[in-house]
Parts: structure tokens; sequence; C-alpha cells
């Protein structure tokens, strides 16, 4: 006779309300009381191997059951999906990075909360649903695959670690249909353990979450790149690859690199002191690991914060609708220390938001401002790209911005998620290239045509009043660069086309009604 084991951990009531629940006919029911411990998976395991039940399902304290007859379901479900491993009555469809099934945003199942409220976080319309993470409180296996309590002692991560250990055994993990909620919650307690969840996160990583490529283009700062490097080394979330190229003339930054290299596979260091600057934002731009499904660019004198590529990763894959994601930055000086914000760098709105990507541009041209931040600020996904094509438009190398072409890039393409804490550092220190004369003159001629793409073809700016209004700022803008003694150091093609750029929005703005040009 083939029997189901009950593996509880022993509560008030517990055993009386097992012993109540329905049997399937022809199967017989083993009650497995846990002794009191700390190490709840030790103690799964302990039963596992101690019942030669071919159903086993574990409850911890925190659990009671309702439904009578959720055990012949159970079995029902097992029998008609080989497939399956493990189920439970609730889980996360898609976990969010930091590993906690409880917190993602993307739940499945049903419970009653202590008070006998319904929580339904999804229907699943009679069929089981797959699921990344079960929530431990109640599980039930087909197929004994090991608990990892050599990694885990506390329970939180427990559900996510066994869905995961079944995953790599060839099984499923499910959440099981239910027309109402099988199991009360008796308490609801939430305990989080850092050395588990740093486990946990260390363990499965690669199993759950996507490959991100991080770029760092650098040239002879060796202090200022260990702070960035430092800074993606210590990021919360795991799963990265690390992408270092180096135009430095001398080797300091190639010895300083080394030891980093041989502790980390994750990281690959590229020098090439033959590289001019370009040669080196190129080989940047064309850098493509085929595994990675999102790139990230770290400037070697900025920094990220801990949890940047993880709160980023979340916003992607919580909400299919964005294109591109960004935050909230500090303003650091050369020694690393929080600097007031700027005009450019005041947060954008007071909260995490998600903001329509044609509202998102036309607020950029119109005020002709960066308002997403530097390349160091954002994470893009690599599949709204093609062929490395980052750029909006076509513009000339020399005047190349670099950041809002590939911002109007992506936000034509759907939204923007920003977050209103900080999770990278701009560093300002005087030899940054957007203070260069030659880059705030280039940059002007940038806008113009940026400004001039999106008027042609209506994308962002609708209205003749916005088409005004992004004139009226490029004007401001250019006339606040405009020096005819520094205009001698430019080039004869770039003092023409700067100055052209201006000349046209000037006519422009005067040819309208009402185009008064504001100065």
């Amino acid at each position: 006779m083939e029997k189901i084991a009950l593996i509880y951990a022993e509560a008030q009531g517990r055993s009386e309300n097992l012993r109540s629940l329905s049997v399937p006919e022809g199967m017989q029911a083993e009650f497995v009381a846990l002794p009191a411990s700390d190490h709840l998976l030790a103690d799964y395991q302990q039963a596992m191997e101690a019942t030669d039940a071919r159903y086993k399902v574990y409850l911890n304290g925190d659990i009671r059951v309702v439904d009578e007859n959720l055990l012949g379901r159970l079995v029902e479900t097992f029998q008609q999906h080989p497939e399956v491993g493990i189920l439970g009555l609730s889980g996360a469809r898609q976990l969010s990075t930091n590993g906690i099934s409880y917190t993602s945003k993307q739940r499945a199942g049903r419970l009653l909360d202590p008070a006998g409220k319904e929580l339904v976080f999804s229907q699943s319309k009679g069929v089981v649903e797959p699921v990344e993470a079960l929530d431990g409180y109640f599980l039930a296996t087909q197929y004994d695959v090991p608990w990892r309590s050599d990694l885990l002692h506390a329970p939180i991560f427990l559900g996510a670690s066994a869905s995961c250990e079944q995953r790599r055994a060839g099984h499923t993990a499910v959440v099981l249909p239910q027309k109402k909620a099988a199991c009360q919650l008796v308490v609801n307690r939430f305990s989080l353990d850092k050395d588990d969840q740093n486990a946990f996160l260390d363990e499965y990583s690669k199993d759950l979450y996507p490959l991100v490529s991080i770029c760092i283009p650098t040239y002879q700062r060796p202090d200022y790149f260990r702070e960035a490097l430092e800074s993606v080394l210590h990021q919360t979330y795991r799963n990265l690859d690390i992408f270092v190229t180096d135009d430095s003339a001398d080797d300091r930054t190639e010895a300083l690199i080394q030891p980093y290299l041989e502790k980390d596979g994750r990281i690959t260091y590229e020098h090439h002191p033959e590289f001019k600057a370009e040669d080196n934002w190129r080989n940047i731009r064309e850098y493509d690991n085929p595994a990675a499904e999102y790139v990230g660019w770290l400037m070697d004198d900025d920094k990220f914060l801990p949890d940047k590529i993880s709160f980023m990763v979340d916003a992607y894959r919580d909400n299919p609708d964005v294109t591109l994601v960004t935050s909230y930055r500090h303003v650091i000086n050369a020694d690393g220390q929080v600097q007031p914000d700027f005009a450019i760098t005041k947060r954008f709105v007071p909260q995490d938001s998600k903001i329509r990507g044609t509202k998102a541009g036309n607020i950029i041209l119109t005020n002709c401002v960066n308002f997403i931040g530097e390349p160091s600020t954002v994470l893009m996904c690599k599949k709204f790209f093609t062929d490395h094509q980052y750029r909006w438009t076509d513009i000339k190398p020399e005047y190349d911005i670099g950041d809002v072409p590939i911002w109007l890039n992506l936000l034509s393409k759907g939204n923007l998620f920003y977050y209103a804490e900080p999770l990278s550092c701009f560093r300002l220190h005087g030899k940054n290239a957007q203070t260069k004369f030659s880059m705030l003159t280039g940059g002007t001629v940038c806008w113009s045509e940026l400004i001039a793409k999106a008027w042609r073809e209506h994308t962002f700016l609708e209205t003749e009043k916005d088409y005004q209004n992004a004139l009226q700022a490029l004007l401001q803008m250019g006339l606040r660069f405009y020096d005819p003694k520094k205009m001698t150091t430019l080039t004869e093609e770039t003092r023409r086309d700067f100055e052209n750029a201006l000349g046209h929005a000037f006519l422009a703005l005067a040819a309208m009604p009402g185009g008064a040009v504001e100065s």
C-alpha cells in the first residue's frame, strides 16, 4: 500500500488537525512529528530519509490545513503530472532578485491570513501553475531530492531552495489549483537571515536570474577605477559579466587589476594602449556577451551603489512595457563626498514611478535637459537594440553627446522606470569630458539634430508648442555656452555647425506665430 507522509513541526493542535484530513482511498498516512530544533532543513532531511512514503508533505509551524480533501487532490495532481517534483499552495512565478518569494510582485496561489482573510495572488483556472519559487509554509513532493541543510538554516529560503533543487534534478515546481484556500497561516512571521540570503543568492543566482554585462572603459586613473570596479563586485546581484577595456598609455591599471582577475572569473580585461578615447568607447559599445540579457556602462570615475543592478533587473522583469530604467543619482566630488544637487541632478519625481516614454522624451527635448542621467546611471535591455545601434539618429562622432540619443531611442520603444532613491554616484572632479568647451558646443549641435528629427517625425514633439519650447531651450543653452574668445579654439567646421544650429533655431522661432525669442 502506498503511503503519504505528513512531516510537521509540532505546534498546538497540529497533530489533531492533520489526523482529521481525508486520506486517499488505497493509501496509508504516516505522521512524522519533527523535534524542536533551530535547523528545519536538517530535520526535513532526516525525516525524508526515515520514511519510505512515495508522497511527502512538509508543514512548518506557521500553517494549518483547512481543506480536509487536500491530500487527495495532491496525490491526484502528482499522478497526472509525473514531471512535477514539488508543489505548494503559493509562490512566486518570478522570484525577485532578493530571493524572497513572499516579497515578489508576481505571485501565484491562495492562502488565508491569520484573521481568516483570503489572500488570492492569482487564479490558476484549474491547472497547475509553474513557479520559480514556492513559499516554504507547505510543500509536497513525489521525488526525494536532498534538502540543502548544508547551505541554509532558517526557513525563509527553504521553499525557494527546494524548488531550485527539484529543477536541477529535472522536475518542475508548481502551485496547486485551489477554488478556495486550503491552508491558513496561524501566524505571519517574517524573519530575514542575511547569512542564509547570501548563501541562497550565491548558490542559485545563475539558475534564476539573467546575466548582466557591466562594461567599464578606463584611462589612466587607477584609483578611481579601483572604486568603480569594487562597486560592481559588491553588487547584491551576483550573475554579472564584467568587461574592462583600458586605453591607458601606462600599465598602472593593468597591474592593479591582476589580483581581481585571479580571484573573480566574472572579469574580462583588455589593455589597448594604442587606442584613442573613441576606440575605447567603441570597444564598449561593441562588446556583446551573447548570454547576457542586460548591459550597463560604468564610467571609471563613477560608482554603483550596492542594490543598483538588483533593483533595475526587477524593474524590467516586473514591467514588460519598460524599455529604460534609471534612478536618482548622487553627485560626488573628487574625494567621493556627496555634494548638493544641481539643476539636472535633482530627484525627478518623489517616489519610484513608471513614466510614459513619449512623455519622458518630450520633457528631455523641450527642456534640453538629461534628467535620465549619465551612462553610469541606467541599465539597458539588449533586446531593444539591433546590431549595436544604440543611437536614435546618426550624429557625427565629434558631436555625439553619447547618452541622450540612446535614451531617446529606448524611450521611442516603450516606457521609463525611475527609482527615486540613489542607485549610483556621478563624480565631478574638474576633468570630466562634459566640461570641455568643444564638448559643450558640439553637444549643442547634437541637441539641434535630435530636436529636428523629433519635430520632423512628430516623435516626442507632437505640437508646434512643443517644438517652440524645444527651440527656445536649445537657444538658451547655446547662448549660455557662447564665448567669443573660446570660439577661436574650435575647428572651423565645429564653429560653423554650432553657429548654424543656433541660427536655425532663432529663425525657426522667429517664423512662428508669437514666436518671440526669449533672452
